[in-house]
């Protein structure tokens, strides 16, 4: 299946591994509107820039219902 958010593939053997994967990506996903995506970089700018994402209470039932609606 392909992630509706970024469009990565995710693949698992059988549904239920498929699934476990799919609420794992949701929590890094940084297009998910549930999640925050927090940026940084160093004082003058010319840094490493770091990115953090914050992730909201999302179950494996969330994960279900998003993939149901995506139509996959």
């Amino acid at each position: 299946m392909n992630c509706p958010y970024c469009q990565r593939h995710i693949y698992g053997l059988t549904g239920l591994i498929e699934l476990r994967k799919f609420e794992k990506h949701l929590r890094r996903c940084r297009k998910n509107p549930v999640n925050k995506v927090l940026r940084a970089c160093g004082e003058s700018g010319k840094g490493r820039k770091k990115t953090i994402v914050i992730s909201g209470n999302q179950t494996l039932e969330d994960a279900l219902n998003i993939r149901a609606d995506s139509g996959q």
